[in-house]
């Protein structure tokens, strides 16, 4: 399998979603040692000039992913710019349902990864942290 998928729903239109997830990553993205490239200068993320970024405190930054389609407020997708073997994407769609919106991420192109890094992705732990951190904006 070279697709994982994770989702989660939150109470509110897919328009507030959407900004939330894209505008507001950095004031509900949860700062730590496992969350950053480099955790001793890190100091924000931010969607930015068509990337997905993280900011150091030196000013500088590293560019985590290079956004390929940003389409409000339906989906978004980055270029995973991390993993020097090979091309994954990261996908999230924002879909209205009964009482909010369904937010499905898919991480493609696992098959391009060492088979231990691939293993952690697919079994969907980190993706479904990082949804989860999102989600609890409106707990």
């Amino acid at each position: 399998m070279s697709t994982v998928r994770a989702g989660v729903t939150v109470p509110v239109d897919p328009a507030t979603a959407f900004r939330v997830f894209t505008d507001e990553i950095d004031a509900w993205y949860v700062r730590g040692r496992h969350s950053w490239v480099d955790p001793e200068r890190a100091v924000g993320i931010r969607f930015q000039h068509g990337y997905l970024r993280e900011l150091w405190s030196d000013g500088g930054h590293v560019d985590t992913g290079r956004i390929l389609t940003w389409d409000p407020p339906h989906r978004l997708v980055w270029a995973d710019l991390i993993n020097p073997t090979g091309r994954m994407e990261i996908e999230v769609a924002f879909t209205e349902v009964d009482g909010g919106t369904e937010v499905t991420l898919e991480h493609r192109g696992l098959d391009t990864l060492p088979p231990d890094v691939a293993g952690r992705i697919r079994r969907g732990y980190s993706w479904n942290i990082v949804l989860g951190w999102f989600a609890r904006r409106w707990a």
